[in-house]
């Protein structure tokens, strides 16, 4: 059987995460930014704003577990916890592709691994540690980052150097005395999204830092570990 692959090698660089396709890996990446709320770019598929009130966090000493707000079901990290509420309670799935070789759709970022388990296709792999992932402009960021080190974005301050842009944007608020970041219940502004983020949890009385022994809950993750250590020497 022949199988025709012209229109999936025209656009080959495929979104992991709402699985468009572009020709390009430039505008990927672009596309990319979308999904890391850069607000010079619009997409009506990016991810939700407020990913963190889609688990609750709870800790044990040095044991995390994040527990879907609707269902209370575990995950052993965010992105798990956010890609069950996102597609279990929003009906967020992502959409299906088809396999070259059967009937069988799948999400595009398990096709590869598809064709690997039934069709004994290789997935894309690193040459170098045989981490496999489902696309092939993935392993080559890998190779770049991870192996050869490869550090392209420079600080236009300080000349440091970064692997990603987003490192780099990150790493020049430091730079900055702009507080681009601000607070629709006061004054307050900010430098980093993530410290908004905890001072807003503050205004909405935000408790998902649960601890796991006497169920008490906090704004806060230090609070968390503050009250563990004095209610709770003996699991620390």
């Amino acid at each position: 059987m022949i199988v025709s692959r012209r229109s999936h090698e025209e656009k080959r660089y495929e979104c992991e995460i709402c699985s468009k396709r572009f020709r390009w890996e430039n505008n990927l990446k672009d596309h990319e930014r979308v999904h890391r709320r850069d607000k010079r770019f619009s997409c009506p598929v990016s991810r939700p704003s407020k990913t963190e009130s889609m688990y609750i966090l709870q800790e044990e000493g040095d044991h995390k577990q994040y527990l879907c707000s609707e269902c209370s079901r575990p995950f052993k990290n965010p992105p798990c916890a956010v890609q069950h509420y996102r597609h279990v309670h929003l009906k967020l799935r992502p959409k299906l592709r088809s396999c070259y070789y059967c009937e069988v759709k799948v999400p595009g970022y398990m096709r590869a691994f598809h064709l690997e388990k039934e069709h004994g296709i290789p997935a894309p792999t690193c040459n170098a540690c045989g981490k496999k992932f489902a696309f092939p402009n993935q392993v080559l960021r890998h190779q770049k980052n991870f192996h050869m080190g490869e550090k392209r974005y420079s600080c236009s301050v300080c000349d440091m150097k970064f692997t990603t842009s987003a490192n780099l944007t990150q790493h020049e608020a430091k730079h900055s005395a702009e507080r681009i970041h601000k607070c629709e219940y006061c004054e307050k502004a900010f430098k980093w999204r993530k410290n908004l983020t905890t001072h807003v949890m503050m205004h909405l009385d935000d408790r998902r830092h649960v601890c796991r022994v006497c169920q008490e809950s906090f704004v806060q993750q230090t609070s968390l570990k503050y009250h563990i250590t004095k209610k709770h020497p003996e699991i620390v």
